[in-house]
């Protein structure tokens, strides 16, 4: 079975272009060369929402709020979401 590519004319090739326009904003990501080797920035900011989080739930634990969580591990992981979103916007947005 063969592929057939249909000439799609001007209309096709705007709207070719019209998709690819919005990966434009994507040529270049933040990053930083650590000893020679770039690392891009969304790993830093994903490591300090872990350890960001790893502190709040040091701090929840240590309150009587840590017993009454329905599902701790989703709050945990939610929490160093957040963190690491929040860092990117305050640092790289």
């Amino acid at each position: 079975m063969a592929i057939v590519f249909k000439n799609r004319g001007h209309l096709g090739a705007l709207a070719d272009l019209s998709l690819m326009a919005p990966l434009a904003g994507c040529s270049h990501a933040p990053e930083y060369s650590i000893l020679g080797s770039f690392f891009p920035v969304w790993i830093f900011c994903s490591v300090s929402g872990l350890i960001l989080a790893m502190g709040a739930r040091a701090a929840i634990a240590r309150t009587a709020l840590a017993e009454h969580l329905a599902a701790p591990v989703l709050l945990y992981l939610a929490m160093a979401t957040f963190f690491a979103c929040m860092l990117w916007l305050l640092f790289y947005s």
